[in-house]
């Protein structure tokens, strides 16, 4: 019974995760593939703040191949340099702060 009850939360969980946080609002978005991964990148408006969400589905990836990921994908999708030790996160959303403003709307 315990197997489907954790079938359905791990089935479930991505789609909690679809939405920026309140911070990323109005802001600019977007999707970028990196090996296989594909991530939403949301911006703050007007900020430095930058959330990553994991929205591909992927049997048990590492937590550390996610964040390098995550990296990579926010890199690619601001066009800016990720500040050293703000890289954060987990396997659904990696979180970073930035060197340059980032678009208010997208």
């Amino acid at each position: 019974m315990w197997h489907r009850t954790l079938l359905i939360l791990l089935l479930t969980l991505p789609a909690g995760c679809g939405s920026p946080s309140p911070e990323m609002w109005g802001g600019a978005m977007r999707e970028v593939a990196v090996d296989g991964s594909r991530f939403r990148v949301y911006m703050q408006p007007g900020g430095t703040s930058v959330e990553a969400h994991r929205v591909s589905v992927e049997m048990l990836p590492s937590l550390s191949q996610t964040l390098e990921r995550g990296y990579r994908a926010i890199e690619r999708a601001t066009g800016c340099h990720i500040v050293p030790g703000s890289l954060g996160g987990d396997w659904a959303i990696v979180t970073a702060e930035v060197n340059c403003l980032l678009p208010a709307r997208g």
